[in-house]
């Protein structure tokens, strides 16, 4: 028959595997960080290794673009960040692309830019190791902020991307997908409505950047 003393360990043992591995790990939050732009408050998702003996690297998740800082798009690229000792954070950057505080927004923009100074407030964070991925519509946010600030990734991994908003429009329009009337409802209207609305074309497109992101690996 088991001692005491046996079943205790086992116990013990058993709890130890089934804790979770934020526990273990680090620390996932659900965050609100400030707009240096209009102080509003804007959700993220940050999580932060237990143990941080030196500056650790931080990958910036972005969401597609119906979604939000809750996808788990990019679970594989979070437990790898775990596997690792790697910090990351997940913006909301305005949510989905579908009104004109987001769809690459001097708000949403800045709002990534907000996330990365918050990352390296609450933790050591290398700043020679801070990176960047999204795929589709945070693929487009990816090209956009490598030319919006090309001094700060280290990395830029941006799959399937959007680089013009005004051909992308074309497309889904000819395709007779919804995304076109989320870029005009972004942008104030569809392409050639006016100058105005042309200019939010260009200025929320990475193309009109990208040139500047030479060099980002």
């Amino acid at each position: 028959m088991p001692t005491r003393n046996y079943l205790r360990h086992f116990f013990v043992s058993w709890v130890n595997l089934l804790l979770p591995s934020a526990f273990l790990l680090g620390q996932v939050e659900e965050v609100k960080i400030k707009s240096s732009l209009d102080d509003s408050e804007q959700p993220a998702i940050f999580y932060q290794p237990k143990e941080r003996e030196k500056p650790v690297p931080l990958l910036v998740i972005l969401h597609s673009w119906s979604g939000n800082y809750k996808q788990s798009l990019h679970r594989e690229c979070e437990a790898w960040c775990k596997q690792e000792g790697w910090s990351y954070l997940k913006p909301d950057f305005r949510g989905p692309n579908r009104n004109p505080q987001a769809t690459g927004s001097e708000l949403a923009v800045q709002d990534i830019l907000d996330a990365v100074e918050f990352a390296k407030r609450k933790t050591r964070i290398d700043e020679k190791k801070i990176l960047l991925v999204g795929t589709s519509g945070g693929g487009y946010m990816s090209l956009l902020m490598a030319g919006r600030a090309p001094n700060l990734w280290a990395g830029v991994s941006a799959w399937v991307p959007i680089s013009d908003l005004a051909a992308w429009h074309s497309e889904t329009k000819k395709k007779g997908l919804k995304y076109f009337r989320e870029v005009e409802k972004s942008c104030g209207g569809p392409p050639g409505k006016s100058k105005e609305v042309d200019q939010q074309y260009s200025k929320r497109s990475p193309l009109t950047y990208l040139a500047k992101a030479k060099g980002i690996t």
